[in-house]
């Protein structure tokens, strides 16, 4: 108590204890009523101008007035509106926006505004003229003056022409037609030879009234309907550019940008094309200067004074083009993931998974975005990102105009076609016919010493290729071989280090001696590039001015990293190969370094370089010469050929334009020469198809779940996944109208056909099951034992309801239903079929169950037919049998079906079975036991139990059927029964329609499903889809959304230090694979067990509800004594002694590392826990130093 101060309080809590009655315990009596004051309403709260006031200018610009006009939108912000119009958001999330943004409405999809403006409800005034005119017509009728009618003449409509009216005045037929062309002559107008004949209406005195409200609105549908159809389904155009555009400065007088050379025809019309603001879709060959189409649009909306965004699909090359387009444009900014250079800049590079985010992020710069060019665009057939491309385009709102630049592939046209019915513009493709540098194959087979000079063209510059050369490389390798083995023996497919040394050595210097430096020589693997430079240590490229050159730029470049790291052992050894002229190019090389080559070899520094695949993906880098180390990869899962459009996009890096007349593609054989059925499609194949790799992510449902105007079906409809389905809809739509025009006009079914309808639905399910039972049964052995000639069997066929047949010859094709030859009684005279429908073969199916087909007795004796069926035409297997010369019975039935022979009597093969067959079919009407049947669920032994269960249902069914049989009893019941079956056919048939229609018929639509079940399992949105916080939290992540959200909500990182956080979050992010277990930190091993238990989760609800598994293993913890040792402040020469892992790996991870910690601190901020944000800003400081963080040498330089 002593504590509490202040005397007034320690009395105030004292009386509240001790003295209970007084009125602090009911404070009812201390309120004093509040007073009336009228002066309160006019201190409203603010709300949002509806109007604002605009100026009026003359042609001067001097101000004449100032006008009140009404805003749209008013009040909608970032986080309420997906409107053009809404507030501006906050400045500091101008660029790259905020998770709580609504992202701004994507172009091509029904706008909601739209369809409310059309309701007109604005002008919807009640008063006098709602008496007059109708809600939604333009012009009524007052009542109050009408008059009774007249029979005056009026002038006839062209759509209602009294014909009874014409006959009698005698018109022909010019006449009449000049009659219903006459102009309108209005309302006072008076027709032309009317007559007094006028048919009387029964509604005589409000018939013009009609006539009057209905002919202003029905005249545009007229005239709508007379139009011819401008709407194509096709929205992509193939630009001709086989001709040269001789007018090309007379359209662009004034071009927004010159280059000083003389342009290509396919430059020269993409660039008119960008000046209409259209759809561009670049698909030209390598180095055929694809980027002047980028730059004309960058400097067009420099001149607009808009903003272009240009992706790249990797951040090196985004560096590497913000240098390129730094020099020509000077505006130009540069987004990463942990940079941002000028963001206000009117060119905008970055990597298109920041433009996706930015995007789902409502980022203002979208806003003054005119162009978003889209840099190989191809990579959208990347298993792992090329969903990132569709979301992209799909999101990109109306007014942007998209460019799309991209290697020749084979479906441009379908590309093309899905992003302009996407976003419902056109799309002009343009496409280059041939490389401006011819390429030329070769195949080397030399081994160093005297075969060095072993080259053998195998593709010339026309794209021919020489078979005759290919045999000569064979021989000359063999020959090679025989030397070796000092008398020749087999092949072998195996060199050592040593001899593939010498091969490259002899090849080096064979290529100096011809003049065909500098090389790119791909080579599939990193160990492999590091091992040849290091086998390469004698060979010297350069000249002593070339070596100090180089020596000074990369210790220029090196000035940046602090001293331990100018003396990590990869920077030395590059240094040293560098000087001679040999770099390499790789993953696992650290970025400042790949820079440094990149530089070096731009400027001719670099003569040999050894890069894997990722290099052909870089800017304008091309070389003399191209060498092929081998015509394989692994890719992950296999080692594999190269496919056509991977061998092209590195052989296409040969041939410097303006440089070389030809290209040099040279593909080593150092064991064996490949062989030719692998080497002519690799190199003259066409590139693979671009096809969509669309997958629906967890943050894409969400984000649609929480902002609710965009459904993910929306998403899922207009993926590149849907478009073929999507292409079909109009058909289906028109089907559908169809079907149900068709279906109206039936008419109804008396209450007396209401148990047929029972008994059609009953029929249908017992023929499905029945259908898919037998279909399984004659697969069994013992049946197909059953099944041999002269066993006879009840079929079902068309007309022929369950009669007896002879088995006479199975045919079996894999792949396709067996075929059974059968023969089975008929009538002797055929009488003319009278129904000419076709109702399908289910119609008589059903039909066969009733009473009156139970058997068949035929009339007449000696009638038969041979009939071809499948195994759903089986309806039992009895077990009697003939004996019968089945390939006699076939050969004479066969010939009696030829005109000549029609009437040719049957054989005595055949009249013999027929008549045995005849008295069979006899026995059984009269006695129906003297048939035993082979039962197929008991007789025979069918192993899996699920099948004798379908069997038995199968029974069940036809008993159920059985039951309502005396239903069928009615006179005339195939009729009857006719009229049902159409009606059920057409009501299935349109329910399978509006299923096609509608979004459950998307490929993706179960996926979804199934994902919305695993978000409602772990509570990221509730029964009724709203999305909750742990929803809100999961939208917010680049990746892992779930995982990285349950580890958040579950406080995992509360207790433990920002090291520790960094350390077991590179378990996410590192995917590489590492030899033997990892290494875990003491302090981390509990941690990392509770990583793996909450994966475990998530994955096991994933798969109770079949979701995809997006990847094999989310987490991979092969780092994570790197990451805790390099966050605790170890210098980076250090930690590479804890991994085999290569340097540029660790980078690449620890850089990915930072923007998960960043996600992880919005959601800190979200849920508002303030202690984990400042953990998150730790963790992130501590990682973000030294060479793993140094600035792009194309940023700096």
């Amino acid at each position: 108590m002593s504590e509490i101060r202040g005397e007034d309080n320690l009395e105030r809590l004292r009386n509240y204890i001790l003295r209970p009655e007084l009125s602090i315990h009911d404070p009812l009596p201390d309120v004093l009523p509040r007073k009336f004051d009228p002066m309160r309403l006019l201190h409203v709260p603010r709300g949002p101008g509806t109007t604002k006031l605009v100026p009026r200018r003359d042609q001067s610009g001097k101000i004449l007035e100032f006008l009140e006009v009404d805003l749209e939108d008013v009040g909608a912000n970032a986080n309420n509106s997906m409107s053009m119009q809404r507030e501006p958001g906050l400045l500091d999330e101008a660029t790259r926006g905020s998770h709580s943004n609504y992202p701004f409405w994507p172009g091509g999809f029904d706008e909601q505004r739209q369809q409310i403006a059309a309701l007109d409800v604005d002008n919807f005034m009640i008063g006098d003229k709602l008496l007059t005119v109708p809600p939604g017509f333009s012009s009524g009728h007052n009542f109050s003056q009408s008059e009774p009618v007249a029979p005056a003449p009026v002038l006839p409509d062209a759509s209602n022409v009294d014909l009874l009216e014409n006959l009698e005045q005698d018109l022909d037929v010019q006449e009449w037609m000049q009659l219903t062309r006459l102009p309108e002559t209005g309302s006072s107008g008076v027709a032309q030879g009317a007559g007094e004949g006028n048919l009387p209406f029964p509604s005589e005195e409000f018939q013009d009234v009609d006539d009057q409200i209905m002919k202003a609105d029905l005249k545009p549908v007229l005239n709508i309907s007379t139009a011819t159809k401008t709407f194509k389904s096709d929205w992509a155009e193939m630009v001709d550019i086989s001709h040269p555009i001789n007018d090309f400065k007379e359209q662009i007088p004034c071009p927004a940008m010159e280059f000083p050379f003389e342009l290509d025809v396919f430059q020269k019309q993409a660039i008119l094309k960008l000046e209409q603001r259209q759809y561009v879709f670049v698909a030209a060959h390598t180095s055929a200067g694809k980027t002047v189409v980028a730059e004309y649009a960058i400097a067009l909306s420099k001149r607009d004074l808009t903003r272009t965004i240009y992706t790249s699909p990797i951040k090196a090359l985004s560096n590497q083009k913000y240098r390129d387009f730094r020099k020509t444009f000077k505006d130009v900014g540069l987004i990463t993931g942990d940079l941002q250079i000028e963001p206000t800049a009117s060119c905008l590079i970055m990597t298109t998974e920041i433009l996706r985010s930015m995007l789902y992020c409502g980022s203002e710069v979208t806003r003054d975005l005119e162009y978003v060019i889209f840099d190989e665009v191809h990579y959208i057939n990347n298993p792992e990102r090329g969903h990132v491309w569709e979301e992209v385009i799909i999101l990109l709102p109306d007014h942007v105009n998209i460019i799309m630049l991209s290697a020749t592939v084979p479906n441009t046209m379908e590309l093309a076609d899905w992003v302009g019915s996407t976003k419902k513009r056109k799309v002009y493709v343009i496409s280059t016919l041939k490389r401006p540098v011819p390429l030329t194959h070769f195949l080397y087979t030399g081994a160093g010493g005297k075969s060095r000079d072993d080259i053998f063209l195998l593709v010339d510059a026309q794209g021919k290729y020489l078979q005759g050369n290919y045999e000569k490389a064979v021989e000359r390798k063999k020959e090679m071989q025989g030397k070796a083995k000092g008398g020749g023996g087999a092949s072998k497919n195996y060199v050592n280090a040593k001899q593939e040394q010498y091969t490259w050595i002899g090849l080096i210097d064979f290529l100096r001696r011809n003049n065909k430096m500098p090389v790119v020589a791909f080579t599939l693997s990193r160990n492999r590039c590091d091992a040849n430079v290091a086998a390469l240590q004698s060979v010297d490229l350069n000249t002593e001015k070339e070596k100090g050159s180089v020596q000074k730029f990369f210790l220029q470049c090196l000035a940046k990293l602090k001293p331990p790291d100018r003396t990590i052992p990869q920077v030395l050894a590059l240094k040293d190969a560098l000087e001679r002229g040999i770099g390499v190019h790789h993953s696992g090389i650290l970025p400042i370094l790949k820079e440094i080559v990149e530089m070096l070899f731009q400027n001719g520094l670099v003569k040999l370089l050894f890069a894997t695949e990722t290099f052909a993906m870089g800017v304008n880098m091309p070389a003399r010469t191209v060498v092929f180390d081998s015509h394989k990869k692994f890719d992950g899962v296999e080692v594999r050929n190269l496919k056509p459009g991977e061998y092209i996009q590195m052989a296409g890096r040969a041939g410097r334009r303006g440089h070389d007349e030809t290209g040099t593609v040279i593909l080593l054989c150092k064991a064996n020469v490949p062989p030719s059925m692998e080497l002519r499609p690799m190199i003259l194949g066409l590139p693979e198809k671009l096809q969509s790799q669309f997958i629906l992510r967890y943050a894409v449902i969400l984000t649609c779940l929480r902002i609710e105007s965009i459904k993910v079906e929306d998403i899922m409809k207009f993926s590149f996944k849907e478009f073929n389905q999507k292409l079909q809809l109009p058909t289906q739509q028109k089907q559908l109208r169809l079907a149900e025009d068709k279906f109206a006009m039936l008419p109804t079914l008396g209450e007396h056909l209401k148990p047929l309808i029972e008994f059609y639905d009953k029929a249908v399910e017992y023929w499905k099951e029945k259908h898919r039972t037998m279909k399984f049964v004659v697969t069994q052995a013992k049946i197909q034992k059953e099944l041999k000639v002269g066993r006879v069997i009840v079929v079902t066929q068309g007309k022929h309801y369950n009669k007896l047949a002879i088995l006479l010859n199975t045919k079996s094709v894999p792949g396709k239903d067996t075929v059974y030859k059968v023969l089975v009684l008929d009538h002797q005279f055929k009488a003319k079929d009278n129904d000419n429908l076709q109702r399908g073969e289910l119609y008589y199916k059903i039909i066969s169950l009733t009473s009156n087909h139970k058997m068949f007795q035929p009339e007449g004796i000696g009638g038969h037919t041979v009939l071809d069926i499948k195994a759903i035409d089986i309806i039992s297997i009895t077990k009697n049998t003939f004996k019968v010369d089945a390939d006699v019975i076939i050969r004479n039935w066969e010939q009696r079906q030829l005109e000549r022979f029609k009437d040719t009597p049957p054989g005595g093969t055949v009249v013999k079975t027929v008549t045995e067959l005849h008295q069979l079919n006899e026995n059984y009407i009269a006695n129906p036991d003297s048939v035993k049947f082979v039962n197929l669920s008991k007789e025979i032994n069918v192993n899996a139990d699920t099948e004798v269960a379908e069997l038995n249902y199968v029974d069940h069914l036809f008993r159920q059927v059985g039951d309502l049989l005396p239903h069928t009893n009615i006179a005339g019941f195939e009729q009857e029964f006719a009229k049902v079956y159409e009606r059920r056919m057409l009501e299935i048939h349109i329910e399978e329609l509006r299923f096609k229609n509608s979004a459950k018929n998307l490929s993706l639509y179960p996926d979804y499903c199934n994902k919305m079940d695993v978000l409602r399992a772990l509570k990221y949105i509730d029964e009724l889809n709203e999305v909750t916080l742990k929803g809100k939290v999961a939208c917010e992540m680049g990746q892992n959304e779930l995982l990285i959200t349950e580890l958040i909500l579950c406080n995992m990182f509360n207790d433990l230090e920002p090291a520790e956080i960094a350390a077991l979050l590179s378990g996410l992010v590192f995917q590489a694979k590492i030899q033997g277990e990892p290494v875990i930190p003491e302090p981390l091993k509990k941690c990392v067990a509770a990583f793996e238990q909450i994966n475990d989760t998530i994955l096991a609800e994933e798969q109770r509800y079949h979701a995809v598994i997006e990847a094999e293993n989310r987490l991979n913890f092969g780092l994570i004594e790197v990451v805790y040792e390099w966050a605790r402040n170890k210098p980076f020469a250090e930690i590479m002694k804890l991994t085999e892992v290569q340097e540029g790996i660790i980078v690449r991870c620890i850089q990915q590392l930072d923007e998960t910690l960043r996600d992880v601190k919005t959601a800190a901020i979200r849920i508002g826990n303030p202690g984990l944000q400042s953990k998150m800003e730790e963790a992130s400081a501590a990682i973000k130093r030294d060479i793993v963080f140094t600035a792009s040498l194309y940023t700096e330089l």
